[in-house]
C-alpha cells in the first residue's frame, strides 16, 4: 500500500523518552536541528548528525521500520538529487566517459545533499511520530508566541500545519484506494509511453483532488457546528511543564548545532 511507506504525520501511542518530552521543546528542537541539517558539510558532520539521530530514535522506543517507510517516500528525491550533484565542476576527475565526467568533488557534494535530506526526514518523523496533533498544534502556537506572534495568527497558523500533517497519511490512503479502484476498472499504471504514464496520473489525481476539497468541505461544516470561532474564548484540557529532561534535551541540540557551524 501507498499509506504504508508513510510515517510523516503518524502519531503511534508509547510509553518512551522521546513521548514524555515536552512538545515544545521537541518541535523547537528537532524542527531547529532539521534545519541545521541542511547545513553539514563534512563528513564529521554526518557523523555527528547520525549518531545524535540514531540515538533520538532509540529513545523513541520505535521500530527502525518505522523511519525507514519516511525514507521510501523521499527515496526518488534523494536518489535525484544524488545523481544531480555528481557532475558538479571541479575536482579531480574520477571517471569520464566522453562529455559525462564524476569528479572527487561531485561524489563528495552527492553524499551530503543525500544525508541533508535523509536526516530532515528522519527528524521531522521522531516529531511527528512521538507527538500527538493535538499537542503538537498546542506546541507551536505556544514557540510562535514565544517570538512575540499575535495570538490569534499564532493559532491560526498552529491549526493549519497540523491539520495539513495530519491529512498526509489520510490523502494517502485515499490515493491507494482510488488506484485500486482504477485497477480493478482496467486502468494501467504500467504503460511505457508518456502519453499513458499522463492518463494514469490523471485518472488518480483529480478524483484524489476532489475528495481533498470534499474533505476540507466536511471538516469547516464540523468545526462550525461545534462551535469553533478561533482563539477567542479557548482552554486547554493539558498544560505543558517544562522538566529538568527537557532543558536537557534542549542544551543537547544547542550544543550539537554549535559544533556543527564552528568546529
Amino acid at each position: 500500500m501507498l499509506s504504508d511507506n508513510i510515517a510523516l504525520g503518524r502519531y503511534v501511542e508509547k510509553d518512551s523518552f522521546m513521548h514524555s518530552l515536552d512538545p515544545r521543546v521537541k518541535l523547537l528542537g528537532l524542527f531547529v536541528l532539521a534545519g541545521f541539517a541542511f547545513s553539514i558539510n563534512s563528513f564529521f558532520d554526518v557523523s555527528l548528525m547520525f549518531g545524535y539521530t540514531l540515538i533520538l530514535m532509540i529513545l523513541s522506543g520505535l521500530s527502525l521500520a518505522y523511519y525507514l517507510k519516511s525514507l521510501k517516500s523521499v527515496l526518488f528525491i534523494v536518489a535525484f538529487a544524488f545523481v544531480i550533484q555528481l557532475f558538479t565542476r571541479g575536482g579531480n576527475t574520477l571517471f569520464q566517459i566522453g562529455f559525462i565526467r564524476i569528479s572527487d568533488l561531485g561524489l563528495f557534494n552527492a553524499f551530503i545533499i543525500s544525508f541533508r535530506i535523509i536526516f530532515a526526514v528522519l527528524l521531522s518523523s521522531v516529531l511527528t511520530l512521538t507527538t500527538s496533533p493535538t499537542s503538537l498544534a498546542h506546541a507551536l502556537e505556544d514557540v510562535l508566541r514565544w517570538f512575540f506572534i499575535p495570538q490569534k495568527f499564532a493559532h491560526e497558523v498552529a491549526m493549519v500545519m497540523t491539520i495539513a500533517i495530519r491529512f498526509i497519511p489520510v490523502i494517502a490512503n485515499e490515493a491507494d484506494r482510488i488506484m485500486k479502484a482504477q485497477l480493478s476498472r482496467g486502468a494501467n499504471f504500467d504503460d511505457r509511453k508518456f502519453s499513458g504514464k499522463v492518463k494514469g496520473a490523471i485518472s488518480i489525481i483529480v478524483p484524489l483532488l476532489v475528495s481533498a476539497l470534499r474533505r476540507a468541505e466536511d471538516l469547516s461544516i464540523a468545526m462550525e457546528a461545534r462551535g469553533y470561532n478561533g482563539w477567542e474564548g479557548r482552554t486547554r484540557f493539558k498544560q505543558f511543564k517544562w522538566k529538568l529532561k527537557d532543558t536537557l534535551f534542549l542544551i543537547s541540540f544547542i550544543v550539537l548545532c554549535f559544533v556543527i557551524i564552528f568546529v
